[in-house]
């Protein structure tokens, strides 16, 4: 039991260093998208994804851990949480320590993470937004202008006779 304690605290301790690893990809991410550095960007969400992988890796470790612990205490529910896993450990406050203080990092390392995460989609949307803008004012610069026509033509030598009763004056 001691040494799954000791597996799940070190596999949340390396997903607190995974976020941190993609919290410092996630501000170059950030400089690039401001520079509009395409190139250093597409190497980025390269290096991101590698990283993503690994966590996702991690998290199956974590949450397959957090099972074993709570069948090995008695506890046969699917899907338990860190805070279930805490509570079923209510006789072992060290270990108990230990887990919440785990939790606590890796919380924190997702909140920054997605504190990033935000600024930059925020930022790629105004740069989408210009683009747009870009892209439509260029367009408009290139479509050729339609000469205004107008809406009735005037006859050609005949003067507009309101009155008239639209027969032919033959008298003239």
């Amino acid at each position: 039991m001691a040494g799954m304690l000791d597996q799940l605290v070190g596999v949340m301790k390396e997903q607190s260093e995974r976020h941190t690893e993609l919290y410092g990809l996630s501000l170059e991410e950030k400089d690039a998208i401001i520079q509009n550095d395409v190139e250093t960007l597409q190497n980025l969400v390269n290096l991101k994804n590698i990283v993503i992988s690994q966590n996702s890796r991690l998290e199956k470790q974590r949450i397959s851990l957090v099972n074993d612990i709570g069948e090995v205490m008695g506890d046969k529910r699917k899907d338990l949480s860190l805070a279930d896993v805490i509570d079923i450990l209510k006789d072992q406050p060290a270990e108990q320590e230990r887990l919440r203080e785990a939790g606590l990092k890796l919380k924190e390392s997702v909140g920054q993470l997605k504190e990033i995460n935000d600024i930059n989609k925020s930022l790629l949307e105004s740069s989408l937004e210009f683009v747009e803008y870009s892209l439509n004012a260029l367009r408009s610069t290139l479509e050729p202008e339609m000469p205004e026509y107008p809406t009735r033509i005037p006859s050609a030598g005949v003067a507009d006779n309101a009155g008239a009763s639209g027969t032919f004056d033959t008298t003239s």
